[in-house]
């Protein structure tokens, strides 16, 4: 398949973006012919300069600076590139995408996104609401307007104790003045409200997966965390027969009907085994290469998708594939970083 395809995330700290991995994956699909063409918000943003990732590279404003700069930038872009398809791989970008889309389908640049109803059913305030429809288990949760109220959530879902950001960011509270501390922390940094949740000990599993917009799986790959960052990002895992845990996917699926690509995060209770929904996000994780070792290679299949070739049935990932990240230096020239720096993009194939 020869097409342009542009590609955003393209952060690899210890909190990598998922581009560096769709890239790879893509890369991998034997059909793939075409170019890859990065989007960065950073100049050090480091899958930039690996030579073999990306063909061309263009820094794209911030989603805070509004939907009519990323529009006058894509624009730019198109002028100066071609481009079949965009696969937008972080949370805060989708708003500005989803509103461009039938600008970009005008110009013949394809998406596969969510619904702005999708998206916002599987915000973290409405994940509780979700699980009652589909009959899957949520830990108890709790919002939290203002900090008055610490205490007697706690007292209610009793320790330890989740706080987490409505959007980002989650931290663990064993006591009232963890708990506190949490709460003001994240509350600086992404107001209110904040979610409190019951905390469930057990393992961590994670699903990256395709939908089709009519509560269908087009494809599937399961995984569970072996190794975490301090951060709980996962650093290394295995896939695994994941029969059961397609039952579950497929019943949020349902419910929630789900266009493009998703991650999925449950937990199984040390306790009695039960399954609960951690977390749903709209975008693949950073570890979606592991699909393509899976025999599932998932952003392959979302342009198969986005091109009208779906799988006649779900394509599910075998189990038994593991990966495990490295962190390595790469060296690269002042002349690239400068070139990045002052003319905000750096191209390395200009024929397609």
């Amino acid at each position: 398949m020869k097409i342009d395809v542009a590609v955003t995330g393209l952060n690899a700290t210890d909190n990598p973006g998922p581009g560096l991995g769709i890239i790879r994956a893509i890369r991998a699909w034997p059909e793939f012919q075409g170019r890859i063409i990065g989007l960065a918000y950073d100049a050090k943003e480091p899958a930039i300069y690996l030579g073999e990732i990306c063909d061309e590279v263009y820094l794209i404003p911030y989603p805070s600076a509004g939907i009519a700069a990323l529009s006058e930038r894509l624009n730019y872009i198109l002028a100066r590139s071609h481009l079949d398809c965009v696969i937008p791989s972080l949370d805060s970008e989708l708003n500005g995408f989803l509103a461009l889309e039938p600008e970009l389908a005008r110009k013949n640049v394809r998406t596969l996104l969510p619904s702005r109803e999708m998206l916002d059913s599987r915000e973290k305030r409405r994940l509780g609401r979700l699980c009652t429809q589909a009959k899957v288990g949520y830990p108890k949760t709790r919002e939290i307007s203002d900090l008055t109220n610490l205490s007697s959530v706690a007292a209610e879902i009793g320790y330890p104790v989740v706080i987490k950001g409505v959007f980002y960011e989650a931290e663990v509270a064993h006591t009232l003045a963890e708990l506190e501390k949490a709460a003001v922390s994240i509350s600086a940094r992404w107001g209110f409200p904040l979610l409190a949740q019951e905390f469930v000990k057990g393992e961590e599993f994670d699903i990256a997966l395709v939908g089709d917009g009519t509560g269908k799986l087009q494809g599937l790959t399961a995984m569970r965390k072996m190794q975490l960052t301090t951060k709980g990002k996962a650093w290394g895992g295995m896939t695994l027969d994941a029969a059961h845990i397609v039952e579950i996917v497929r019943k949020l699926m349902r419910v929630l009907k789900w266009r493009g690509p998703m991650e999925v995060e449950l937990k199984r209770r040390d306790a009695d085994g039960k399954f609960f929904l951690i977390e749903m996000n709209p975008r693949f994780p950073a570890w979606i290469y592991l699909s393509h070792g899976a025999g599932c290679n998932l952003p392959a299949l979302l342009l198969e998708c986005m091109f009208g070739r779906p799988p006649k049935r779900t394509v599910v990932g075998r189990a038994g594939t593991m990966f495990l990240r490295v962190a390595q230096d790469h060296i690269l020239s002042i002349e690239e970083y400068e070139k990045m720096l002052v003319s905000g993009e750096l191209i390395r194939v200009k024929e397609r």
